[in-house]
């Protein structure tokens, strides 16, 4: 069964945030993935999710690149180079793996894909009114947890929670 996308727009991003954690800590309803979309006061859509960006696997991947480098050279005897060998032969091999760990981490941030459609964004976004935050939820069997998702928000003051293909075209 394909993964379907919930909706549910909140009152507030403090009631949001709690009704997430309650969600979260149930242990029969399992959520794949979690998004917030909000408007901010100037009208610019605002998407928290666990999507990662270039700059992120950059500098991941820059850092490991770099320490495993300079750990990998030293462990091969480049501490027992006499004088000031020592220090440049690990900077030189931080630096290279610093430079080949970033590439590598921006390329492979390109490739992974985790974030939410551009389009379910801008769905949702029409929608929005300032101030009410939209959690999404990928879940994998939505019709059998949709009820009991209705149930679980409802001491949140959830104004809305329902498929996200129903609620595209209720936009249009």
């Amino acid at each position: 069964m394909s993964p379907e996308l919930v909706v549910a727009i909140f009152p507030s991003r403090t009631t949001l945030t709690k009704a997430l954690d309650h969600l979260m800590a149930l242990k029969d309803i399992e959520i794949a993935r979690a998004a917030i979309v909000a408007r901010a006061h100037n009208g610019e859509v605002i998407v928290v999710d666990d999507d990662i960006g270039p700059d992120e696997g950059g500098i991941t991947g820059g850092t490991l690149g770099a320490a495993i480098a300079a750990l990998g050279i030293a462990q091969l005897g480049a501490l027992a180079l006499p004088g000031i060998g020592a220090v440049i032969a690990v900077g030189a091999a931080a630096l290279v793996g610093g430079l080949l760990g970033n590439v590598t981490g921006r390329f492979a941030a390109n490739l992974i894909d985790s974030g939410f459609k551009p389009a379910h964004v801008e769905v949702l976004s029409g929608r929005l009114q300032e101030g009410h935050p939209a959690l999404i939820l990928e879940l994998a069997d939505v019709a059998a947890l949709l009820p009991r998702l209705r149930d679980e928000l409802e001491p949140y003051r959830a104004e809305l929670v329902d498929r996200l293909r129903a609620f595209g075209a209720q936009a249009s």
